[in-house]
């Protein structure tokens, strides 16, 4: 047996469920531009005989470390819209509502950390590069320089 709760509360879960629905579809969308990041990536550098340059891996880090952080907006906003989802859904029987309620379980979460982990290891290299730390060429396989 349903119980319907009033209008407000059916408009409210309406509203939220399509935000929850909307907010899912990002999440994917982060992923689908990250594959085709790295297939960019893996392109250029399979194509190029040149050393890479400082700037490329600057750049991909900066792309990863922005897709990383949206990625975190994104499951906050999730979160926060599942628990107001999950209370109004009780109120007009439903209970069928996904719990994203904890940050520690969802893989998008640690998609997120993976993302931000490799941006901050491409900033380094290239910052690394580009005060001539190491080479980030294949003659000297990115060992320091002596």
């Amino acid at each position: 047996m349903v119980a319907l709760g009033s209008e407000s509360d059916i408009e409210i879960y309406r509203q939220r469920y399509e935000t929850f629905r909307h907010l899912d579809r990002l999440r994917w969308q982060m992923l689908q531009l990250l594959i085709a990041l790295g297939t960019a990536v893996t392109f250029v550098l399979r194509t190029t005989s040149a050393p890479s340059q400082w700037w490329f891996f600057g750049l991909v880090g900066a792309i990863l470390g922005t897709i990383g952080f949206v990625m975190f907006r994104i499951n906050s906003g999730a979160r926060q819209n599942g628990r107001v989802l999950s209370q109004i859904g009780k109120r007009i029987g439903d209970d069928s509502i996904p719990n994203v309620s904890g940050k520690w379980r969802t893989t998008s979460h640690w998609t997120a950390v993976l993302i931000v982990c490799v941006a901050i290891g491409c900033l380094i290299a290239a910052f690394g590069d580009f005060l001539g730390l190491f080479e980030l060429s294949a003659e000297t396989g990115g060992q320091p320089n002596a």
